[in-house]
């Protein structure tokens, strides 16, 4: 029997930005630090939770004076259609009075990583007009930083209007599709979040909102692993993750070049389904051979009556993320397995300690 819709968990729509900054020395053979922040004691559900900046998605994201502030600002119909992977420009007018996701969305990471950090990627209409490989960030010598960020804390609507005082479009098209995560449907509710990628030049300046932020850290990725696996910091299963995959590349331009040729591709999407192991959880992803069923409907921690390592033996594809005992997350990718999309192959643990050795 088919389960009530109203039984389903229900996904709040949320996006996340990671940050890639170019350095001059190489940590850990990596030329390029990413930002995270740990949460406040107030927002976090654990004890430094880290996480890249985000949040979650509101109305004032998808309103339709967005659009017709761009088209006054000299957004062109070619423009948009490089956000809409091609499609036509008239189909943003032709839906409920409301932006594509792929605007609305990038708006709402955009503004999300203002508010809780005080970086602010946008283009004044000389920018507009430049094509350039990396992100625009407004230096905040160049407008009062400090009260923009507390009217569009307090009020996401005023994101538009601070945009429209600065004379700035927000730089949608320096960001990079690169994943989604939903949270497991057994959780019964939580966030389906939409990550983005952007490249500075430069580090800018950061000003941490203080309610919602506890710390921020500009670290390689070897780092924040190391730091996870100290327990200085805790990477919630996406975070980690997604570090996991940029220890891929330790150059800043190949992924920079990476992240613009997969803008073709789609989203890679991860659902998880959850199997309970008598030594922990295990977050079966898509390609493994446990990821079995509609994940949207999987309500139930399945029983495995095994422990992890002998789940393991039970397969031959492994594309899973496994939490043993605390919460310091393992992350499995054996082959034979094909990342999704196109997309980096996340490393496994030891990959990852053979790596830093090197």
């Amino acid at each position: 029997m088919a389960r009530e819709i109203s039984e389903l968990p229900m996904w709040r729509d949320s996006a996340s930005l990671i940050i890639c900054v170019k350095t001059t020395d190489e940590v850990h053979v990596f030329n390029y630090k990413l930002l995270m922040l740990k949460r406040s004691d107030r927002t976090a559900f654990i004890e430094d939770q880290t996480v890249f900046p985000g949040g979650l998605y509101d109305e004032s994201d998808e309103v339709i004076e967005w659009l017709k502030y761009f088209e006054s600002f000299g957004v062109t119909e070619q423009m948009f259609e490089k956000l809409l992977g091609g499609r036509c420009y008239d189909q943003l007018f032709n839906s409920t009075n409301a932006m594509p996701r792929e605007i609305s969305l990038r708006i709402n990471a955009l503004r999300e990583t203002f508010e809780e950090v005080g970086v602010f990627i946008c283009r004044n209409r000389e920018q507009l007009l430049t094509i350039q490989q990396w992100s625009f960030c407004k230096p905040a010598c160049d407008y009062q930083q400090s009260y923009w960020q507390e009217i569009v804390h307090n009020d996401p609507r005023q994101f538009l209007r601070m945009c429209r005082e600065l004379k700035v479009v927000p730089d949608l098209w320096s960001l990079h599709k690169w994943s989604c995560w939903a949270t497991p449907a057994a959780l019964r509710k939580g966030y389906e979040t939409t990550f983005f990628v952007s490249f500075l030049q430069e580090t800018p300046m950061l000003l941490p909102e203080k309610t919602e932020v506890k710390e921020c850290l500009w670290l390689s990725p070897m780092q924040y692993l190391q730091m996870h696996r100290d327990k200085k910091i805790h990477l919630s299963s996406p975070q980690f993750y997604e570090i996991t995959r940029f220890t891929c590349s330790g150059s800043f331009d190949k992924l920079q070049k990476f992240a613009q040729e997969r803008d073709k591709c789609g989203v890679a999407f991860y659902l998880p389904i959850l199997y309970l192991c008598d030594d922990g959880i295990v977050s079966v992803l898509p390609g493994d051979d446990f990821y079995i069923g509609d994940a949207r409907t999987s309500l139930e921690l399945r029983q495995t009556n095994c422990t992890i390592e002998q789940f393991r033996l039970k397969s031959k594809r492994m594309h899973r993320i496994e939490t043993i005992g605390s919460p310091v997350a393992v992350c499995l990718n054996f082959k034979p397995f094909k990342p999704l999309d196109n997309h980096l192959l996340s490393i496994c643990e030891g990959e990852v300690d053979n790596k830093a050795k090197l």
